[in-house]
């Protein structure tokens, strides 16, 4: 009798290991999403239960002198690390035999997911300790989430593995977390990055027109500074951002001149509801700020949380969108 128990407890032991190992990545970044908040409330409770060298984020939203300063813009996080997680975990329904891509169990499914996570990891102390270093990892996590659609695209066109991927995504994403941490250089490469993508979607269909390819990102990304920053003009973006618009010409003579591109997507319905979604919330960001018209800092109803939910849908869409590519005929 005994014997038998002993075989049912290990035919129940190996059945839990294989419903692990079939989830492998969702349970491997779950866990180390659970460390990274263990490690908030320790380093919490070992500063006296408070937060020290504090101040507001800006968000409208007012702060309370608890763990969590400001609740709504920090909860709705969650939405970021939720979509991660589920992308992880439909993962185990992908193929692991076709050749690697968002469309199967490769690393570039599993380093998309990480990103979303990581925006939602890093906004989520922003807004929820209102320190310097939590405002760092939320511009990592931006960083790492707007980098990689630049370096799967890139992938793609010149024909990186795997390990050259993450190699190239992961050693230049450290770099650039360093340099924002010494001279602040999030913002400029959340735009930046955001020229260079729409940049490669214009040439996956206008690769022979260059111009094209210059003028899309350029024309884009000065109605989102705009839209974000009332009271400045097109002058005032071509001053602030001439390195910019320098770089995206030189990208858009190189992708002219690369190799044909000889894959495709489809746009419609993903890549524009991802690009709406986003392009509501940039229209929320400003006016949802402290001392905006939508600003009401005692309500939990607040534009920044609904800009998160808005950025984690957008996420969720540009997934879907880089899994309709095939090869053209």
């Amino acid at each position: 009798m005994q014997g038998l128990r002993a075989c049912q407890e290990d035919e129940d032991s190996l059945i839990d290991n294989e419903y692990i190992k079939e989830r492998k990545e969702f349970f491997a970044v779950l866990a180390g999403i659970v460390f990274i908040f263990l490690a908030y409330i320790l380093i919490y409770a070992l500063n006296d239960w408070s937060w020290t060298n504090t101040s507001a984020s800006g968000f409208c939203e007012k702060v309370r002198e608890s763990w969590i300063r400001e609740p709504a813009n920090t909860i709705s996080n969650l939405a970021f690390i939720f979509v991660g997680l589920y992308i992880l975990w439909l993962a185990q329904y992908d193929s692991i035999e076709e050749d690697p891509s968002l469309s199967n169990r490769s690393w570039f499914l599993i380093m998309y997911a990480i990103s979303c996570t990581a925006v939602g990891v890093g906004s989520f102390a922003m807004h929820g300790f209102n320190t310097d270093w939590g405002g760092w990892l939320d511009l990592t996590g931006m960083m790492m989430y707007i980098t990689i659609p630049v370096f799967y695209n890139f992938s793609r066109f010149l024909k990186w593995t795997e390990k050259e991927f993450c190699m190239y995504y992961l050693g230049t994403n450290v770099i650039l977390s360093i340099l924002d941490w010494q001279f602040n250089v999030g913002i400029f490469v959340w735009g930046f990055s955001i020229g260079i993508w729409l940049a490669q979607e214009t040439a996956i269909k206008y690769q022979k027109q260059p111009i094209i390819i210059f003028l899309v990102p350029t024309v884009i990304v000065l109605a989102l500074f705009l839209s974000s920053n009332p009271g400045n003009t097109p002058i005032d973006f071509v001053k602030k951002e001439y390195e910019a618009i320098i770089l995206w010409a030189l990208l858009a003579l190189f992708l002219h001149k690369m190799d044909e591109i000889k894959f495709e997507r489809t746009h419609s319905p993903y890549f524009w509801g991802g690009f709406g979604a986003y392009l509501l919330a940039t229209l929320i960001w400003e006016p949802s700020s402290t001392g905006g018209p939508l600003c009401d800092p005692d309500t939990l109803f607040q534009g920044h949380a609904l800009w998160h939910i808005l950025g984690a849908v957008a996420m969720w869409c540009f997934y879907k969108y880089f899994r309709t590519e095939v090869d053209r005929a």
